[in-house]
């Protein structure tokens, strides 16, 4: 005779259930202490990336306006100092009269603002001028080919 519990699912051991309830339990809090243990050997987080790290490809420092429209681009050497790149064009744009709002080093962004403008300064891994061809679009016809 089968045993029901008091929200009316059906008592069954584990070992008789299939691969999905057993997910199904972990994933909705119900997490059993084998379900710990099985989820303590998985790693708890990745590595951190840092942009501002040295990199053997070259990198960009670009200064957009807030509607995305590109007012600075520059080709950074690919031995430059990213980190030094990026503190001294903070202070660049302080002495210029701009007021740092929001910053971030994990993106290699920020954001200073003057008066009504605000422009977004980041060091960017990819030129701003390239066209990202997603997918197949390199396939594509261009247009002024003939059928």
């Amino acid at each position: 005779m089968a045993a029901w519990n008091s929200v009316g699912m059906r008592k069954t051991p584990h070992r008789r259930l299939r691969f999905i309830q057993r997910w199904i339990l972990t994933a909705t809090g119900w997490t059993r202490i084998w379900a710990s243990r099985k989820l303590s050997g998985m790693v708890r987080r990745r590595s951190v990336y840092n942009p501002l790290d040295p990199a053997s490809m070259p990198r960009w420092y670009v200064v957009r306006s807030m509607h995305g429209s590109i007012v600075e681009s520059r080709r950074l050497a690919v031995d430059a100092n990213l980190t030094h790149v990026f503190i001294t064009a903070m202070l660049a744009w302080m002495e210029g009269g701009w007021a740092i709002s929001e910053f971030s080093s994990r993106s290699a962004t920020f954001f200073c603002t003057r008066g009504t403008e605000r422009r977004m300064v980041s060091i960017d891994p990819t030129d701003p001028y390239d066209v990202p061809m997603y997918g197949g679009a390199h396939l594509a016809a261009r247009g002024d080919e003939p059928d």
